[in-house]
């Protein structure tokens, strides 16, 4: 927004106070609070900057204990309507709290496209006519029309259903532009249109008069009543201050830790509760592994089917109970891959093709990697950008040549799919047999491509969910001479800034991905600038439901009505459940009320009402509580906390206002007297406002004189007083006050001055010594409501906190007065984070630093993180550490914290930094710490994927995956191996050694020692020595060439151009295969004169298999063959040769003059004209009909089969007002015939269509092109109906 449009909008918003409060003076607008609105019995506030987005519109309203408008009448409807003409000049849309119920339940609703004429509830039809003489009826004949969106739409606000004669739209409105019911300027005024949620606009709140007291109260805590206190001792409710996410044991684990901390005065008791009703309590009784301390559950060696479940805990004190958000602990589990060998991929070259890992079973997620060949050496797409391995498990080429032909294997590691995964450092993984891909030689294509393969765009995890990294895939099938530009964008926004590129850009991976992350994502690739292919996917964000604005305490006067709301965001939306005292929360009629995210209770009684309520948000992905106390007060008034000042000061002609904030409940009753007399509440230039303060305008020195307010209730009585002295000077009457407020709230400072009426007089605020300026710094909002003037701060952070000084400038004089600002939250940032240089260890160190402000609440627990200099990312290495167990004994250092961090790892450079924790939260951290380096040691663990196989006859191949720096221990990393023959003789173990970080050994064995078992097992070394042995594993030495044969070899033809080969296979032993079987070979050549090395080809089968084909041949010739088994090692001896001759032609010719008569009430009868064949051709032995629905593809067809050569057949169970497509062959020995051309019929007949008139309709995914005109496509469908009617089957 430029600074001019600012500039007027602030005058406008200057302005509004002033408008709201002359021309609406005749509905009592002081019957609500100062800036707000009333009209019948609700109160409305008009919030026109800042603009929000709807669930931020929903969470201010919330924190005033108000709600975003609903509109349950015409008569407010009108009024709304008319006080946004007045307020708005720039006739912006409003947000009120209307969404569609797809929104606010998760169902799916579709809207027609009608509308509702304002202030009328009448429906209008899409064209926008409308029977002007009758609303009610056009309303009535339009129904059935727009029956979809009657009752399609909700109130958040009050949770009814917007009822269908009383809505309100503008002519013409789009519903599915949408899905928030917002008022919009029309030609016809103000009435509801749609919008996006995350578009910001003003808004409208709404509270009802009955409970607008906390609205004009001032905010009420613990404190309320008392006269001095010490927070801490506060007596109190319990309060979750941190809480365990789900976890998923991976591996194998020493323990599992979950915890949750809680505050509250007195101390809250824990307990852990587990079972599907969480109605068995976690004790150590149970068993001996569970161990509880305060609210840390320990659970040594956990296992699966004792330990696996849901948990909660819950906390409780004198005040109530509170439960926690429930968990999931959970147990990875990977399976086995199926020892039977998958089928070979068979691709041409210069095509695209996928091999897809073999299927396995795992629990909660796998990724995956490929090996290749023999070496088993890892496929890298990151070196080879035509290769590309996808979260489904599958291995990708865009273009395949022989070079990729080979044998592949694909492993499966388990993993988590969140952060809260545990285990060790050593997952399980699994490693299928080999799947083979064959390549066939084909001419090398032009450049082509790129063609987005059909999986993609591919989305992990599903679904996908707030909080996780959520990865979109992309990968197109093409030439891969010239490399792929990947690209992504997404729709009417920009790609979230969170979202990062990897893989060549094949990969989006959207980091902590939010519902905002939402959004039509589209993939382009393109090669140069002479082709490309795009694709888009919606994705759509499902989330946890998570609270806006969590429950806040309630402290409230006895007897009066309290509306508490429930404001949370999910997807899908969530359902709500209230709780008291950790029991389900029952309506009770005339008393408490629960619709929905809103409980009601009507008037409160604190022996009934007192005690910990908590609100549950569920859906399909979980639930979330959030707790807060109700306390229902009865005290006697008191002003020990803000007393009148002893003096107030007024100027002649000016205007003053004296406050009068006794503290008391129920609310007290207010009577302004001077010197003794009581004064009436409205009268000359005295009005008492709703909230108690007096303000008298014009002043003259007769109105000098002792002025005193008296609170009165049913407890009691207190009064104040105040001297008021007039004087013909500015003076600031009433100053702001120090304020404490929690950050990310809102702060007020009240600032009023008396002055001469006839003199301009403006308001200027500084901020710690600095002017503020209200364009450049939107949080800062200055109100000049001459009731109550003064400046807001919106969104307070820590930074805020500081001197803020009023000023009141006339052009002859200026007063001024100063207030400080505590913001209260999280902890700041420790200081001084560092190492204790003698405290260092291989694995261990300890952590000083000095505590960071406390901010309002006093420090319960730390976080410690780390990073090291191979790993920058921090992680969590210490949690929640009470902050008495950093306490130093010496006196001397009593203001310095520590902790002992071990589980480091030897020979890294770590740096360490701590946030703090207090009951308002988690801080920020604090700066990092310098590195040290832990000294070096022997590497402390194995290496991992320990296996082998392969290479050359008389090899043995070991291999494992390289250690990461982080655990080499320290310099000279190297790998120890030892292997021996399993079940040998001697059984010593034979050694081998690499230096450096390799993957793999190779060592000779000698030719007689082809495939055997070998167990091996591999170690690390460094500088300090050796690290532990990983577990044996079994690797065979490599395989020897086949020395047996195939025999009894046999071929018949399959039809014109195919050859079936049979033989009896080789047996898979050692002594006939020096190695396993991987498949057979069938060589053919053609039977002429030529060299048979000059013309042979081959074809593989893999596995132990006993035939196969051979297919592309030359019709009615000759085809020499034999067969070879192969291995790993090669191929084996060749046998005798055989030869076949393939079939004659199939039928040349299709079926003539076909034709289709009706027959049954299911049922027609088809005859044709036979086929005529020649000496080339194989003989008929019958026919096919193909034939399906018109509208569908030809894939789709049914097939009959003749079993004789005949000229006529019933095609049965066809159904009525379908039209049908048919195609005829012959067949015969040598294969399918030709088909006819398209016949059309229905149960009444043929049908006579031009084919050519759909021929040029083509259909892609994603995209549909109609290349011929409408009318050409539409002229045969309209015949075939109209035929279809005359015959009787419409």
């Amino acid at each position: 927004m430029s600074r001019p449009m600012r500039f007027f909008l602030h005058i406008q918003l200057l302005l509004i106070p002033i408008l709201v409060k002359e021309s609406f003076q005749q509905i009592h607008v002081f019957d609500c609070p100062s800036d707000w609105v009333s009209s019948w019995s609700q109160c409305y506030k008009f919030v026109s900057f800042p603009e929000e987005s709807h669930e931020n519109a929903r969470a201010a309203c919330a924190y005033h204990g108000a709600a975003l408008l609903s509109v349950d009448s015409s008569q407010e409807h009108n009024f709304i309507s008319d006080m946004i003409q007045r307020l708005d000049p720039y006739q912006r849309s409003w947000y009120t709290s209307g969404v569609q119920k797809s929104q606010a339940t998760g169902t799916t609703t579709v809207s027609s496209q009608a509308s509702i004429v304002p202030g009328q509830g009448s429906l209008q039809s899409p064209s926008g006519s409308q029977d002007q003489d009758n609303d009610v009826s056009s309303a009535s004949s339009s129904q059935s029309e727009s029956e979809s969106m009657i009752g399609s739409y909700k109130w958040l606000g009050d949770g009814t259903v917007v009822a269908f004669d009383k809505q309100f739209w503008l002519p013409g409105t789009d519903f599915t532009k949408g899905e928030v019911i917002v008022y919009s300027y029309g030609v016809i005024g103000y009435g509801w249109s749609l919008v996006h949620p995350g578009d910001k606009l003003p808004y409208i709140c709404e509270i009802s008069m009955a409970e607008s007291y906390r609205i004009v109260h001032v905010e009420r805590d613990y404190d309320y009543g008392i006269k001095t206190y010490d927070p801490n001792e506060l007596l109190r409710g319990p309060a979750f201050v941190t809480q365990p996410e789900s976890l998923v044991v991976v591996g194998q684990s020493v323990h599992a830790v979950i915890e949750c901390t809680a505050t509250g005065n007195p101390l809250p008791q824990y307990k852990w509760f587990t079972g599907p009703n969480f109605d068995t309590e976690v004790t150590p009784e149970l068993t001996s592994r569970y161990t509880l301390t305060n609210g840390k559950l320990i659970l040594e060696n956990p296992i699966e089917s004792e330990d696996a479940g849901q948990y909660r805990c819950s906390v409780e004190n004198k005040f109530g109970k509170i439960l926690g958000n429930p968990i999931q602990l959970s147990f990875g589990n990977l399976g086995e891959f199926s020892n039977v060998p998958d089928a070979a991929v068979r691709a041409k070259a210069y095509d695209g093709v996928a091999i897809q890992c073999s299927r396995i079973s795992y629990r909660p997620a796998v990724k995956y990697q490929w090996l290749k060949g023999d070496t088993r050496t890892f496929v890298r797409p990151q070196m080879q950008p035509y290769i590309f391995i996808s979260a489904n498990g599958k291995l990708y080429f865009s273009e395949v040549t022989r070079i990729d032909e080979g044998e592949y294997r694909c492993i499966a590691i388990l993993t988590g799919r969140n952060r809260h995964s545990i285990g060790t450092s050593q997952p399980p993984t699994r490693t299928s047999l080999p799947i083979p891909l064959l390549v066939h030689d084909q001419a090398a294509k032009a450049d082509w491509g790129p063609e987005i393969q059909n999986d993609f765009i591919a989305v992990f995890p599903q679904p996908p969910l707030r909080g996780q990294d959520v990865r979109l895939e992309c990968f197109a099938y093409g030439s891969s001479t010239t490399q792929f530009l990947y690209q992504w964008h997404r729709s009417g926004r920009p790609i979230p800034r969170s979202a990062k590129m990897l893989d060549h850009n094949r990969v989006l991976v959207i980091e902590e991905a939010q519902l905002e992350d939402s959004g039509n994502y589209t993939c382009t690739v393109s090669r140069g600038t002479s082709a490309r292919d795009s694709k888009s996917y919606y994705l759509d964000i499902a989330a946890k439901p998570y609270f806006i604005v969590p429950l806040q305490n309630q402290h409230v006067d006895i007897n009066s009505q309290l509306t508490w709301r429930c404001v949370a965001r999910g997807s899908p939306n969530p359902i709500y459940m209230w709780y008291k005292n950790g029991e389900v929360l029952q309506p009770v009629p005339g008393d408490t009320h629960i619709t929905g995210s809103t409980l009601t209770i009507l008037k409160l009684d604190p022996e009934k009402h007192n005690g910990m309520y908590q609100c549950s948000a569920r859906n399909t992905h979980g639930e979330t509580m959030s707790a807060a106390q109700l306390r229902v007060l009865s005290i006697a008034p008191t002003f020990n906390k803000h007393p009148l000042p002893r003096f107030t000061k007024g100027a002649v002609r000016g205007n003053v206002t004296i406050m009068c904030e006794p503290e008391g409940a129920p609310q007290p009753t207010i009577t302004w007297f001077k010197n003794g007399v009581a004064l009436p509440e409205n009268s000359g230039h005295y009005r008492q406002l709703r909230n108690g303060y007096i303000v008298i305008t014009d002043l003259q020195t007769s109105d000098e004189g002792m002025y005193t307010c008296t609170a009165t209730n049913d407890n009691g009585e207190a009064s104040s007083s105040t001297k008021l002295t007039v004087s013909r000077q500015t003076r600031i009457t009433t100053p702001p006050t120090d304020t404490k407020v929690l950050v990310n709230t809102t702060a007020f400072f009240y600032c009023q001055a008396s002055f001469d009426s006839h003199l301009d007089m403006v308001y200027v605020w500084t901020f710690n010594g600095r002017l503020i300026d209200f364009h450049d710094h939107t949080h800062f909002i200055q109100d000049t409501n001459p009731v109550k003037p003064g400046l807001y701060i919106r969104n307070v952070g820590f930074e805020n906190a500081g001197e803020y000084k009023c000023t009141a400038e006339t052009t002859l004089e200026e007063d001024s007065r100063v207030a400080q600002l505590t913001v209260m939250g999280p902890p700041g940032e420790p200081a001084g984070v560092f190492v204790e240089t003698g405290s260092v260890t291989s694995h261990g160190v300890q952590v000083r630093w000095s505590p960071g402000a406390s901010r309002g609440r006093d420090i319960l627990y730390y976080i410690i993180e780390t990073s090291t200099n191979f790993d920058p990312r921090w992680r969590v290495i210490v949690k929640n550490l009470p902050d008495m167990m950093t306490l130093n004994d010496a006196e001397s250092l009593q203001h310095m914290r520590r902790a002992d961090v071990v589980g480091l790892k030897p020979g890294n450079g770590y740096r360490f930094r701590i946030r703090a924790i207090n009951q308002y939260g988690i801080g920020d951290p604090s700066l990092p710490s310098s590195f040290i380096q832990t000294p070096s040691a022997p590497p402390i663990k194995a290496p991992d994927n320990v296996r082998g196989g392969g290479g050359s006859v008389g090899d043995l191949t070991i291999a494992w995956d390289p250690m990461p720096p982080d655990d080499h221990g320290g310099p000279g990393i190297g790998y120890n191996i030892y292997y021996r023959l399993k079940d040998g003789k001697d059984g010593l173990w034979q050694y081998g050694k690499v230096n450096g970080n390799q993957e793999k050994y190779v060592t000779l064995v000698g030719n007689d020692y082809y495939y055997l078992e070998y167990e091996v097992k591999v170690q690390a070394f460094n500088v300090m020595g050796r690290g532990p042995n990983s577990t044996i594993e079994i690797v065979y030495s490599a395989e020897a060439l086949p020395v047996g044969v195939p025999t009894n070899i046999g071929a018949d033809g399959y039809n014109g151009t195919c050859l079936e080969v049979w033989w009896d296979p080789v047996p898979d032993t050692r002594e006939f295969m020096k190695g396993r079987v991987l498949g057979y070979q069938i060589n053919y050549w053609p039977n002429d004169d030529s060299d048979p090395t000059d013309w042979m080809q081959f074809i593989r089968f893999p596995g132990q298999v006993s035939e196969g084909m051979i297919i592309g041949l030359e019709q009615n010739g000759w085809t020499w063959m034999d067969v070879q088994v192969y291995n790993s090692a090669g191929l084996g001896p060749r046998m005798e040769p055989y030869t076949q001759e393939t079939l004659h032609h199939a039928p040349l010719l299709y079926p003539e003059e076909v034709r289709i008569y009706s027959h049954g009430s299911n049922s027609v009868r088809v005859w044709w004209r036979g086929i005529s064949t020649t000496i080339a051709e194989d003989s008929v032995t019958g026919f096919k009909l193909y034939y399906w629905p018109a509208s569908e593809d030809y894939r789709s067809a049914d097939i009959f089969e003749t079993d004789d050569v005949v000229d006529t057949c019933i095609l049965e169970g066809l159904d009525k007002g379908v039209l049908y497509a048919l195609r005829i062959a012959g067949v015969s020995p040598g294969g399918d015939g030709k088909k006819t051309p398209t016949r059309y019929f229905t149960l009444g007949g043929s049908v006579r269509i031009d084919s050519t008139m759909a021929s040029s309709m083509t259909i892609r995914a994603g995209t549909v092109r109609l290349q011929a005109p409408l009318t050409a496509l539409l002229l045969p469908l309209l015949l075939a109906l109209l035929i279809l009617w005359r015959h009787g089957n419409l």
